[in-house]
């Protein structure tokens, strides 16, 4: 990621969001031991109803890792319903595998 890629947060409220950086724990606002190692890297996101928040990265991806994953979960809650998944979709999703 780049400083003003536009990164998804996929933990509540969730959005898009502008990734601004790499927070550690020398720059971080929080006290030092706020972040524990499985937090790192800890990114520095603007988001548009929490504002300038630090955050784990584990709640962020790209916005087309996301969309990747939407066509996933589509086609995952089709076929549990019991209906035909469309053609289309099968086909963005093997083209997602071929990437």
């Amino acid at each position: 990621m780049k400083v003003g890629d536009l990164i998804w947060q996929s933990r509540l409220p969730g959005g898009v969001c502008v990734y601004l950086g790499e927070v550690t724990k020398e720059t971080t606002k929080h006290t030092k031991h706020i972040w524990a190692e499985v937090d790192e890297p800890v990114l520095l996101v603007l988001h548009p109803s929490e504002g300038l928040i630090e955050d784990p990265s584990y709640y962020y991806m790209t916005l087309e890792d996301e969309e990747r994953y939407c066509r996933r979960r589509v086609a995952y809650e089709l076929k549990k319903a019991s209906r035909t998944v469309p053609d289309w979709l099968q086909k963005e999703i093997a083209e997602d595998e071929n990437r």
